[in-house]
């Protein structure tokens, strides 16, 4: 009975892995009944990576006209969602949310799990929606209806994108430990929307810790860019490494934190690391720094290394990546085609290139395999099956590495004869660095006297 939600969940939660560089952090997933709720920046993938990040399935609550699509609505039903009917869809078919509640409720007296979403809505704020109670009133609703012995765990989840839109960018998904109500009892029983206030707040301040916050998506970039300096010329971390964003999550949560603090307590002091920080940022991609920085210096052996350890490994991935590349690029540009012809809105953008990119190589590969059947029977199609695929993962991460060298030889090439561009990086890093040591001085300082 299991099979085809957990077969569903494990293929598109690891195209989803495929699509993204995933990385999850958090403890798993508690025993019993349990609600996972999550903020909602990236529409129908959010759901694919909770599947992907969690140990056990999660049935999904999903807007209704999600259902009566030709193929997603079939697969939504094998999953077990169930559909929410939302004002904005259809007014007049609000009053069947009396079913979703009794659903909901029904898979957590079985112990099962949900995931919800309660925010209502996929956007792309730079901070999160206004939640709904939906969540905190499934939760205590099912509690009421068990004499509250149904201990329903609350797991606050945060999900944060590098880029969305964009493929093989970093995603992080987040998770805190479990939230319970059983505690609301009296309360929710005085007053229910009181104490479905209430749980939606916990809910919302465990959402909050696992997740970026800015007043604007300047602020986000302002944030990136000196959390990466600060580090670096702190040396707690090497000039050209690129982080996992999961690694570096909590620091530019930190950096996030501080940002607010001094925009509040002196606007001039944020004016004026803006615009340093601007600067800093405008440099670096004057040189093509990426997603890195531009070291100080740049020392014999260090180089060397770096130039055998990725040399050998092109050159020992070329065959399979030049095989995967030929194979598979015409199916992933394919993905490409589509959206520019479809025009999607933002918000669905990278959804709509995962399930075409999903489709595209699962006909694709079915395609060669059986080609490779009928060439040689069994064994080429076995052969085929297992290859083909190993060939394109070959490919993907030959083509990041190779990406990631020619952007760190094109800097390297860039700043030797440049000492006046050094020189200008140097002083820009000096004065930002004496700053946030400043500030975060300051900070702790006044923090201690709260």
């Amino acid at each position: 009975m299991d099979r085809i939600p957990r077969l569903i969940a494990g293929l598109t939660g690891s195209a989803a892995a495929v699509f993204y560089r995933v990385d999850r952090h958090g403890p798993p997933l508690p025993d019993g009944p349990v609600i996972v709720a999550a903020n909602h920046p990236n529409s129908l993938v959010d759901p694919l990576l909770i599947f992907r990040c969690s140990e056990r399935i999660t049935r999904p609550l999903g807007r209704a006209p999600l259902f009566d699509r030709r193929l997603l609505g079939p697969v939504l039903r094998a999953l077990g969602a169930i559909p929410v009917y939302r004002r904005q869809d259809d007014p007049d078919e609000m009053h069947r949310n009396e079913e979703m509640f009794r659903a909901a409720i029904d898979v957590l007296r079985g112990g099962g799990a949900l995931q919800i979403f309660p925010e209502g809505k996929s956007h792309s704020e730079a901070r999160l929606a206004e939640f709904r109670t939906g969540a905190a009133r499934i939760a205590l609703q099912a509690e009421e209806s068990a004499d509250w012995r149904l201990g329903v765990s609350i797991v606050p989840v945060g999900i944060t994108y590098s880029r969305k839109e964009l493929a093989r960018t970093a995603v992080t998904v987040r998770f805190a430990e479990a939230v319970k109500c059983t505690d609301l009892k009296e309360e929710y029983r005085a007053d229910p929307v009181a104490a479905a206030q209430r749980l939606t707040a916990r809910i919302v301040k465990g959402i909050r810790r696992q997740t970026l916050n800015f007043d604007d998506h300047r602020d986000r970039t302002l944030v990136e860019v000196s959390e990466q300096l600060y580090v670096r010329q702190s040396r707690r971390v090497p000039w050209r490494r690129r982080e996992r964003l999961g690694t570096r999550f909590p620091r530019l949560q930190r950096f996030a934190n501080g940002l607010d603090w001094i925009r509040r307590a002196d606007p001039e002091e944020h004016r004026r690391l803006t615009d340093k920080v601007e600067r800093y940022a405008a440099l670096n991609a004057e040189v093509g720094a990426g997603e890195g920085d531009v070291p100080p210096r740049y020392s014999f052996l260090p180089v060397v290394k770096y130039v055998l350890v990725r040399g050998t490994l092109l050159v020992l991935g070329l065959p399979l990546a030049v095989a995967g590349l030929l194979l598979w690029t015409p199916v992933t540009r394919f993905s490409g085609f589509v959206v520019r012809r479809v025009r999607p809105e933002f918000e669905v953008t990278a959804t709509i290139k995962l399930l075409t990119l999903l489709a595209a190589v699962s006909t694709a590969w079915v395609l060669w395999v059986f080609m490779g059947y009928l060439a040689g029977g069994t064994p080429v199609a076995l052969a085929v099956a297992l290859l083909a695929p190993a060939c394109g993962f070959v490919a993907m991460f030959w083509v990041e590495l190779a990406r990631e060298v020619a952007e760190d030889t094109s800097l390297f090439l860039r700043l030797q004869g440049r000492p006046d561009l050094r020189g200008r990086l140097a002083r820009l890093r000096s004065e930002l660095t004496a700053t946030f040591r400043r500030l975060e001085k300051r900070w702790m300082e006044e923090r201690r006297g709260d």
